[in-house]
């Protein structure tokens, strides 16, 4: 089956010029702060998955970050290899800078206990993105069978601000096997917001 050799685009995501606004707000924005998912797309009928996005750890503080859950299912009648839901990627991708998410068994994910580590800064603990360009793999999944993944939210060091408020759009290519052996890709992605839970409180 062929396979794509790398899953992110280390060009495209260093693309974002260092220090580049985006839609952040200068310096270090107040915390604690909430993801909510917005919007996720739907998958072609043609295709037997689902895919579906959940926050597990909603608030980001000082002390912590957001955890949210990708699944993919298998809703056809045969088994087939299935890439992850979502693996990792940069809210430049598609959309504004600002976030970056990692799926925690990422070789270059943070840890599960990762807070940001702009706090308390000017804002910033480095100045540049550096991604590793491994590839996630697919896992074989029975008919009905599902496999999650754990992604952490991860302040982007290219813009400014600490995990700014506003949405960011996350997409990627997504790949399943057919019958054959070979794969068919379409493009899957969802809407994160990122508000002040004091701005939330006060509408």
């Amino acid at each position: 089956m062929k396979r794509r050799t790398t899953l992110l685009s280390l060009f495209s995501l260093l693309s974002v010029s260092t220090g580049c606004l985006g839609n952040a707000s200068s310096g270090n924005s107040p915390f604690p702060k909430r993801v909510s998912v917005q919007q996720t797309d739907s998958v072609p009928e043609r295709y037997p998955v689902d895919l579906t996005l959940d926050i597990v750890q909603a608030e980001l503080t000082k002390t912590q970050t957001a955890h949210l859950k990708t699944t993919a299912k298998n809703t056809g009648e045969a088994t087939r290899e299935f890439e992850p839901a979502y693996y990792k990627g940069a809210s430049s991708r598609a959309g504004d800078s600002g976030i970056l998410l990692y799926s925690l068994r990422a070789p270059d994910s943070p840890p599960a206990d990762y807070a940001p580590d702009c706090i308390g800064s000017d804002g910033k603990s480095q100045g540049e993105l550096r991604w590793s360009n491994e590839y996630s793999g697919t896992e074989t999944l029975e008919p009905g069978e599902s496999s999650s993944e754990e992604l952490i939210v991860v302040d982007d060091p290219t813009v400014r601000g600490c995990i700014p408020t506003g949405e960011y759009r996350f997409e990627d290519p997504y790949n399943i096997s057919d019958e054959s052996g070979y794969d068919e890709t379409f493009t899957w992605g969802f809407t994160l917001r990122v508000d002040d839970v004091s701005t939330e409180q006060t509408q």
